[in-house]
């Protein structure tokens, strides 16, 4: 990786050039693989009494001690984190008059994906898209069982518009122009609709949607170093200083310099905690979200400077230091993100909305889903894996087509494009092709009579116009007819990470198991506590950034550079 692709870290654009799967290849039918277990397993406690056994995590180490502290650093706010909830709080911060510092482990920003949910946005309103996103929330908060924090969820909505201009305004200074993310916006079709919102900023350089998070983190860092934010890169946070015995307020974050030497970072007003996921660290995720450990990787670790990495990313920093000092962890179990991209889908974010089988050659659901629905539905089948065929035909017959990267109201791609591009595919090893559908089978690998009986019984349903088995809307009814044929064999889902961890408050004050707020101690971004519940579906283009890390983050550091929050 070149300085400057590590700078600029990979937008989900670079990923999937990166994995063989650029934007146009991924409606075009190429296949994203997902990670390979590489021993992943989940860790033995020396008891048959668990409830009993603490784990090393929750065992807080000794304090450091003041002889060991070379130099102390103060601010008004101490912010630990430099992804995108760090840096918009730090940016907030210092342009409402605060003494910022901010520490990370990393070496520059680090950031993923750049979709920014949004409600009733000016650029919206110019734009005169109104959905009618009240509902769609109240849906979603059902499909959650209403097992999470409204009062987040209301925060976000009820401020959203106020962070994302103030965003957009800093982006277009910087020449950005604002744009919306496409959507699969499908209001009739239940689990595949999904309300427009997503903000982007484009630019020469950056002219893909739902790729933003690099260069707002970029605008932003400048803005704030111009503005007087003190940052110390490749400084790794060990432990918050709590006072009183860890009764008291948290007043400070001892952190380890690069030369080995101890440093005391005091924030006088507060020290909000913006680490990250604890995906990399193998027994958090046996305790907390246990049944995504096969898509665990090591894979290309870059330890504190993951990027677009599959397979875990951060170890949990921030989480074990407040459970040290007294922190509760969140009441919702936590919510992991995973991706199955599915071969030719019709929509961003889509799966392979024609046929679907498992590796015993047979049916196992209703296809008009997305990719996160897709993913969680295959980890259910042999070997969690998936397997896709279809004709020529379903170029033309399963259109309209688009893609990631195209903004919203943006024409199809043109059949002939998608035709094309599963031609490149399968040139290039990507996919499955044939000129029966014997061959397209056989070289899967799957059972040759299930398999065939099962493609029989579809183009049945797709003749009748009704699937009698999963219920599938006609119109996706596609037949397999036209050769030549095509298929794609899925690895698992593609794991990008874990949702949740201390338990969180609406004012984003990290909370004890009394659900009493610990005094001078805030948590953003991935790791807000409660805001996620059961799995992250992407129905709401862009939830994580737009609410935990945007405008949380923004609140977060304008209201306590204000006084609002102490």
């Amino acid at each position: 990786m070149s300085s400057k692709e590590e700078k600029k870290g990979l937008s989900r654009r670079a990923f999937l050039k990166n994995s063989g799967l650029t934007v146009a290849a991924a409606t075009a039918g190429a296949t994203l693989l997902g990670p390979q277990v590489a021993g992943a397993q989940a860790p033995v406690l020396n008891s048959a009494d668990q409830a009993a056994q603490k784990w090393t995590f929750e065992v807080a180490p000794d304090p450091i001690p003041d002889s060991q502290i070379a130099k102390t650093v103060t601010g008004d706010i101490v912010i630990i984190g430099s992804g995108v909830s760090g840096i918009t709080a730090a940016a907030a911060a210092v342009e409402n008059g605060a003494k910022v510092v901010l520490i990370s482990a990393s070496k520059a920003p680090v950031y993923r994906g750049g979709s920014f949910h949004a409600t009733n946005s000016r650029y919206m309103k110019s734009q005169n898209i109104a959905p009618n996103t009240e509902a769609f929330f109240r849906e979603e908060l059902a499909c959650a069982g209403f097992n999470v924090d409204q009062l987040k969820w209301w925060k976000f909505f009820n401020n959203s518009p106020e962070a994302v201009d103030w965003l957009s305004d800093k982006m277009e200074a910087a020449g950005f122009r604002t744009a919306l993310e496409i959507t699969n916006y499908e209001p009739d079709n239940g689990p595949m609709n999904v309300q427009p919102g997503s903000h982007s900023w484009l630019n020469a350089d950056n002219p893909a949607t739902g790729a933003s998070a690099g260069p707002v983190t970029e605008v932003l860092e400048k803005f704030a170093k111009d503005q007087g934010v003190d940052f110390h890169y490749q400084t790794l946070a060990k432990q918050l200083v709590r006072d009183d015995n860890n009764t008291g307020r948290v007043t400070a974050v001892i952190a380890l310099e690069t030369d080995g030497t101890y440093t005391k970072y005091v924030g006088t007003k507060a020290i909000i905690l913006a680490t990250g996921d604890f995906s990399n660290n193998l027994e958090m995720m046996t305790k907390y979200c246990p049944w995504v450990i096969p898509l665990l990787d090591s894979t290309g670790d870059q330890g504190y400077d993951n990027l677009m990495k599959i397979g875990g990313l951060m170890p949990g920093d921030g989480q074990k230091m407040g459970l040290w000092i007294g922190a509760a962890w969140q009441k919702t179990p936590n919510a992991p993100m995973v991706m199955a991209m599915g071969a030719a889908g019709t929509q961003p974010y889509g799966a392979h909305r024609g046929l679907m089988l498992n590796s015993d050659g047979l049916r196992y659901g209703n296809e008009d889903v997305n990719g996160p629905f897709a993913g969680y539905a295959s980890m259910h089948q042999p070997g969690m894996l998936g397997f896709a065929i279809w004709g020529t035909n379903y170029a033309v017959d399963a259109a309209p087509w688009h893609s990631f990267g195209q903004e919203y109201g943006a024409d199809p791609v043109d059949p002939a494009d998608i035709l094309a591009g599963w031609q490149a595919s399968a040139k290039a090893g990507n996919l499955i092709a044939g000129d029966t559908i014997e061959e397209v089978i056989q070289k899967l690998g799957l059972p040759a009579d299930a398999t065939q009986a099962t493609i029989d019984r579809y183009n049945g349903f797709a003749a009748t116009g009704i699937d009698e088995d999963y219920h599938k809307r006609a119109a996706l009814l596609v037949p397999i007819k036209d050769a030549p044929f095509y298929g794609s064999a899925f690895g698992k889902p593609a794991f990008l990470t874990v949702l949740g961890g201390l338990r969180t408050n609406e004012n984003l004050q990290v909370c004890d198991a009394n659900d009493q707020a610990i005094p001078g101690l805030y948590n953003i971004g991935t790791m807000v506590g409660d805001y996620f519940a059961n799995v992250y579906n992407f129905r709401v283009e862009g939830n994580n950034l737009g609410a935990n890390c945007m405008t949380f983050g923004y609140m977060t550091g304008r209201d306590i550079a204000k006084g609002v929050l102490s």
